[in-house]
């Protein structure tokens, strides 16, 4: 009866060892010479054939994880301690290749396996970690023995002391002067509001911004350029305030000016295209918008068509 089972393990279904798993990118012998099966139906023929000649192991790396020649202290307390308080579980000493993850210092290690680089990158990343907090406990014992809130008891502390500071830091001067540097940091205005002598009323090279006047200024360097440029602006504008000084003078009129005077000015008349009410425009032509414009609340329409 129990021969009618077949095996629990048939050569149908399951591949005999010894043979490679679908993968492996390891040397087989005579491989590429061979084809018409399966990579393990395929390899197994391979490994037991007694012609082919291959070495006595399958694998020739005898350990999966060998040890590394930089880290020999990799479950030492200390890095323990220090990768549990950072919290990297992912970097642990078994990591495997197809770890898409960054690994620190990992690109200061070459012509290894991915596990050897990855250990090594990983080791010398835990050294430096903890030479900075070694660092960072000896300044702080320093500050403290510095500022007197502790008195020196090992030897340790005392050793520090006298090989890198001196403590107590000795008093020069109870009341020290104010030093003032000649070469400290003053504010500067904008080149805009500079005086025309003044030698930084200019934009350095490289400068983005726009400049008025200064696209028909070539032949010169860029600061000479927008220099002579921000100074012919200034002077424009100097003469434009002028002349609406002028006109925005209080002068003598016999007349009451309305509450729209500021609208309708007497010395000018409206821009184009502006679309608020003018008194009597519908009923003159023949002008410039400007012109018929000019003084509307000050004349009437017949008193402008006889001006005219």
């Amino acid at each position: 009866m129990a021969s009618t089972f077949p095996p629990k393990l048939s050569p149908q279904l399951m591949t005999p060892d010894p043979h490679y798993i679908p993968g492996y990118s390891g040397f087989c012998p005579q491989y590429k010479y061979s084809q018409g099966k399966t990579y393990g139906k395929l390899t197994s023929q391979l490994l037991t054939n007694p012609d082919i000649r291959h070495a006595g192991q399958l694998v020739l790396q005898s350990c999966a994880f060998p040890p590394s020649r930089t880290d020999n202290n990799w479950d030492h307390p200390e890095k323990l301690i220090r990768r549990r308080r950072m919290g990297d579980k992912k970097l642990s000493r078994s990591l495997i290749p197809g770890y898409t993850g960054f690994v620190p210092k990992s690109q200061n290690f070459f012509a290894k396996t991915y596990t050897e680089t990855s250990k090594d990158a990983v080791a010398d990343f835990q050294r430096d970690q903890l030479k900075s907090e070694n660092q960072r406990q000896e300044q702080t014992v320093l500050y403290n023995l510095q500022t007197g809130q502790e008195q020196p008891h090992t030897d340790y502390e005392k050793k520090l002391l006298k090989s890198k500071y001196r403590t107590p830091l000795p008093v020069l001067c109870k009341e020290p002067a104010q030093f003032h540097s000649s070469a400290a940091f003053e504010s500067q205005i904008s080149p805009y509001y500079m005086e025309d002598e003044n030698p930084h009323k200019y934009f350095i090279s490289g400068y983005m911004g726009y400049v008025p006047r200064s696209r028909f200024l070539i032949g010169t360097g860029y600061p000479i350029s927008t220099n002579k440029a921000i100074v012919e602006f200034g002077h424009m504008i100097s003469k434009e305030n002028m002349r609406l000084s002028e006109l925005q003078e209080p002068k003598e009129k016999n007349k009451v000016r309305s509450d729209q005077s500021h609208i309708y000015l007497e010395e000018l008349g409206l821009l184009p295209r502006y679309t608020g009410h003018v008194p009597g425009y519908k009923f003159q032509y023949g002008h410039t918008y400007g012109d018929l414009t000019h003084n509307a609340l000050g004349q009437s329409t017949m008193q402008k068509q006889i001006a005219d």
